[in-house]
């Protein structure tokens, strides 16, 4: 047990100090992400915002990057990405902090705005990460990068679940002779300026050179047809695209589920989100172990099935929420949930990657932002709609659970044509052995 604990971490002290760098950053930066994540919803609750208003700011988040983050994942094939990671550490935080202030002031302009610009920061991070990752990492420990990266997320609403936690037990502190009652805008106060201290490693990035020519805009359209792999890119995101929209519909508002359903304050459901985080945390280091030893078809279609039963069961205490006990099987239900949920995603990326050739990395990276930010535009709409005309929270998880269970299906076809590719797995093999198999 011990040796093999040691060689997993091992595997990860191996990868280039660079990749470390921009990780470390990542996490910095997603301090602010796993605050927001975590208790802004309720901030603006608490601030007299209703669950439909903070569905339509929420979708301001991602119009943005709806926006921007194709032709930028164009611009950037065969580019430097060093300075576009120090515009996001500039930004995230920047636009964080107006955004608190804009709710205090109850100045629905700004925070629209704020949100926008929030989700452009974002945006700058998620496109050239991977891209960078795939540059900069030998393949030997390149499951072990793109996992840290994407454990980055869950690490940080740990950390910022704990922070919580702790900052949600003084009452109040004093600052030049003055006393302050500690609030949620305290609290994501707190790590936003914690934030900042992400471009100390963005600075010390050592940028490997790219590994395609870069994209010319001034290239006519025939030609931007003819420089990628367009059935290939539509096939390998469509699975992404389904499970985005239900994602969208459930990660953003899951702790204004607890908060109406079961009366979650923003201490209890920091705790709450610090646990899963953990779980899912630690699921992510061992994701690229479970895919060596049992392939993309096991690590991601089994996981994923499993994760959306628990989303179901979760969806379904709603309707039980009066029997005392029923909020325990809410909190297992997502505490399982969630590790089950997050060890695919960086599987899924990497197999996306493979599959589509290097020549369509950046760009698909940056399709891949847009579709997670058109379908969560879309989805913070239709949650307000539905939040608007009072369907209950049960429906809006159930819409969730189909998606995902459609887009798992899907990413079995993707994964048999990849291996079929590079000859691993037997042509006759049926959907029903890949899950069933011992």
């Amino acid at each position: 047990m011990y040796k093999s604990v040691k060689a997993l971490f091992n595997q990860y002290r191996s990868l280039p100090k660079s990749t470390l760098n921009l990780i470390t950053g990542i996490f910095i930066l997603s301090l602010v992400n796993g605050s927001f994540i975590l208790i802004l919803n309720i901030y603006m609750s608490k601030a007299g915002f209703l669950d439909h208003q903070i569905g339509n700011f929420t979708s301001y988040r991602f119009l943005g990057v709806l926006l921007l983050a194709f032709p930028f994942g164009i611009y950037i094939k065969g580019k430097r990405l060093k300075p576009y990671f120090l515009m996001a550490a500039l930004i995230i935080p920047v636009a964080g902090f107006f955004m608190i202030q804009a709710v205090a002031w109850q100045q629905i302009w700004l925070i629209k705005t704020s949100f926008l610009t929030w989700g452009i920061g974002l945006m700058l991070l998620n496109v050239c990460s991977l891209p960078f990752i795939m540059r900069t990492t030998p393949e030997s420990v390149l499951s072990e990068a793109i996992t840290l990266n994407f454990s980055m997320w869950s690490l940080a609403i740990i950390v910022t679940g704990i922070g919580i936690s702790i900052l949600n037990k003084f009452n109040r502190f004093v600052i030049f002779n003055k006393s302050v009652d500690v609030s949620e805008y305290h609290m994501l106060l707190f790590f936003i300026i914690l934030s900042t201290s992400s471009i100390y490693y963005i600075l010390k990035l050592e940028e490997s050179p790219p590994r395609s020519e870069s994209s010319k805009f001034k290239n006519n359209f025939r030609n931007l047809v003819l420089d990628y792999d367009w059935f290939l890119i539509i096939k390998a995101l469509v699975p992404t695209l389904l499970i985005a929209v239900g994602a969208g519909l459930t990660i953003p508002f899951i702790n204004l589920f607890f908060f109406s359903v079961f009366n979650l304050d923003a201490g209890q459901f920091s705790i709450l989100g610090s646990a899963a985080s953990l779980l899912g945390f630690a699921a992510l280091l061992l994701a690229p172990t479970i895919k060596r030893r049992y392939g993309y078809r096991k690590t991601i279609l089994l996981t994923q099935f499993i994760a959306i039963t628990f989303l179901i069961v979760l969806s379904l205490t709603e309707l039980f929420s009066s029997l005392q006990w029923m909020i325990i099987l809410a909190i297992v239900s997502y505490l399982l949930r969630q590790p089950l949920m997050h060890m695919a995603a960086p599987i899924t990326s990497e197999l996306t990657m493979k599959y589509v050739g290097e020549k369509n990395q950046e760009l698909v990276s940056a399709i891949n932002s847009s579709i997670w930010s058109a379908s969560w535009f879309l989805s913070a709409k239709i949650f307000q709609i539905l939040r608007s005309f009072h369907y209950q929270y049960y429906i809006i998880f159930l819409i969730t659970a189909l998606l995902y269970a459609i887009g798992v299906t899907l990413y079995y076809f993707i994964i048999r044509e990849y291996e079929m590719r590079t000859s691993k797995i037997p042509r006759e093999e049926t959907f029903e052995q890949i899950i069933y198999e011992d």
